[in-house]
């Protein structure tokens, strides 16, 4: 049962695609035909063409129209590209991966092709809609899924894709921001909304007497601007604290100007008697103290402003968008074989030669990406790291390695901290390990770690679940491991609720496309492999700070 998880999508071509896949998986789970096949496919897209709130998105819609009495396969192809993706991942697809499967096989439709090699008089358009060039790039799509990035597709002509980040900041200068100041993150929560402004006062050594002044600008959480000039307050509403405890009230109900404030308080065996004033019209408070409180005490004020008296006061938060540019880019290659080669490895393994090349590019293709974004993240990781000393040698004889791996929870959440932090959204989700530390996971009790279930490869997989939390892949490059096995690191990704804010952003403007070049005179036969897209670090600087190292020593 894959593992669901709450992501929030802006774009409305995302949540689109979104309710087609919910309503996708919904329609297949529950056929009443034991095997959901192109027929019950097309009976599928035949019932969402006919309704009124049709769920099919805009440019999946084309593609189908192309595909004509082919629009099942096409539709047969996502649902077991989300199949594929969830046992890769153990998670449901986000729907950006489906809208990016989408726009992938849009790529492959005539209406799509004229944006950048349509037809002429002299040159006739080849690549015309064949339903498995679509059916290959859904599937390219979901074959080697990256799980920590956001799939924003490309524009076609342009090459270019728009990243939007949205943020919020002060819209004026008021309560503890300035005007611009970010409100998104741990930058968030400062006194902004509240009417209540709260302001530690002073005690005079001499008399005990209480002064202050509550203002607009809340400098701190217990201290005003008192250069902030005049602030209106509800009248009979102050309160003040001693040493957090409410010791007196202001008594005034009506009126303008100076407020009576009356109270006492019991500090150890002795009664305090509190009285004086808060001008209502200014901010201003002054008390007095009987006996003469010790300045070792802490008085607080709190009043709250009258928004009705002075509406220019009441705050405002902007919401905007920074909008990031991001370039495909070409990838090349082609595979060629003799005809004696073909018809000899046919003949005596029964394997065919040219299939196989074209099979080798698009895993080479898949493989080259994923590590791209690992390798791009390791950089950012060395600015989040920390250390686990696992020590081995020193606690074998009082512990096992289960107990062991117990206390690298305690780093893992200290290094996710630090990491929701930086990046204002998110913290660990993902881990990627070598060889050392993929066993040591594997070995683990399933209470602390749930494997996968997909056998061993030599390339990134997903190898379990550790703690219910942490999704752990094998990756035999992009992480350190000695050569005696000693130490190894941990390279550690966050994902964020909004996808917007993955650390690593793709996007394909041509979905991966294999042409067949044809037989040449020495009779050599191949085909062109062809993609246009990016695999780019989030320009969103915060967002990018995804990616942390654990150095862990001491396995042995």
């Amino acid at each position: 049962m894959p593992k669901h998880r709450k992501l929030q999508y802006n774009k409305k071509s995302t949540q689109q695609a979104a309710a087609f896949a919910d309503t996708l998986v919904s329609a297949a789970t529950s056929s009443s035909t034991a095997i959901f096949d192109s027929a019950a496919a097309e009976t599928f897209i035949g019932e969402q063409v006919s309704r009124s709130g049709s769920a099919l998105p805009e440019e999946l819609q084309k593609v189908l129209d192309e595909a004509g009495e082919n629009s099942g396969v096409i539709v047969r192809a996502i649902y077991d590209g989300i199949q594929n993706y969830e046992a890769a991942t153990g998670e449901a697809v986000p729907a950006d991966v489906i809208e990016s499967s989408i726009h992938a096989a849009y790529s492959t439709t005539m209406e799509a092709r004229k944006l950048f090699d349509s037809a002429n008089s002299d040159h006739a358009d080849n690549l015309s809609l064949q339903p498995n060039r679509a059916v290959v790039a859904i599937l390219n799509m979901f074959a080697e899924p990256i799980p920590f990035a956001h799939y924003l597709p490309a524009d076609i002509g342009s090459n270019e894709a728009r990243l939007a980040i949205l943020s919020h900041t002060a819209g004026s200068t008021f309560g503890g921001y300035a005007q611009g100041d970010l409100m998104d993150g741990v930058a968030g929560g400062n006194a902004f909304i509240t009417s209540a402004r709260i302001h530690k006062c002073a005690i005079s050594d001499a008399d005990g007497t209480v002064t202050g002044k509550l203002t607009k600008i809340q400098l701190s959480d217990e201290t005003c601007d008192p250069a902030a000039g005049d602030l209106k307050l509800m009248r009979g509403r102050s309160v003040v604290y001693v040493n957090g405890f409410i010791a007196a009230r202001e008594v005034s109900q009506a009126g303008s100007g100076g407020s009576a404030i009356s109270g006492s308080i019991t500090l150890g065996e002795t009664n305090y008697a509190i009285a004086g004033s808060i001008n209502t019209d200014t901010g201003a408070i002054a008390l007095t103290t009987n006996p003469k409180l010790p300045t070792t005490n802490q008085v607080v004020v709190e009043g709250f402003i009258d928004y009705e008296r002075d509406d220019s006061l009441i705050p405002r938060i902007i919401t905007s968008a920074d909008t990031f540019s991001l370039y495909a880019k070409p990838w090349h290659a082609y595979t060629q074989i003799g005809i004696d080669a073909r018809t000899q490895i046919g003949n005596e393994l029964g394997l065919d030669a040219f299939s196989e090349g074209v099979l080798a590019i698009q895993n080479q293709f898949g493989n080259e990406r994923h590590y791209e974004a690992i390798h791009k993240l390791a950089r950012i990781a060395a600015n989040n790291q920390e250390d686990f000393e696992y020590n081995w040698s020193g606690r074998s004889l009082q512990m096992n390695r289960s107990q062991i791996w117990n206390d690298f929870g305690a780093v893992v959440g200290k290094v996710s901290l630090k990491m929701a932090i930086a990046t204002m959204a998110f913290g660990v989700k993902y881990f990627y390990v070598g060889k050392e530390l993929s066993a040591q996971f594997r070995a683990l009790p399933r209470e602390m770690f749930e494997p996968s279930g997909l056998p061993e490869r030599a390339g990134i997989y997903r190898i379990g679940r550790f703690l219910g939390i942490y999704d752990v892949y094998f990756t035999p490059k992009g992480v350190y491991e000695s050569a005696d096995g000693t130490s190894a690191q941990v390279l550690c990704i966050g994902q964020s609720a909004d996808v917007t804010r993955s650390p690593i952003v793709l996007g394909d403007a041509v979905a991966p496309t294999v042409q067949a070049l044809g037989m040449s005179q020495n009779l050599k036969q191949g085909s062109g492999f062809y993609a246009r897209n990016f695999t780019s670090v989030n320009p969103h600087a915060p967002s990018a700070q995804g990616a942390a190292f654990i150095n862990v020593s001491g396995l042995k």
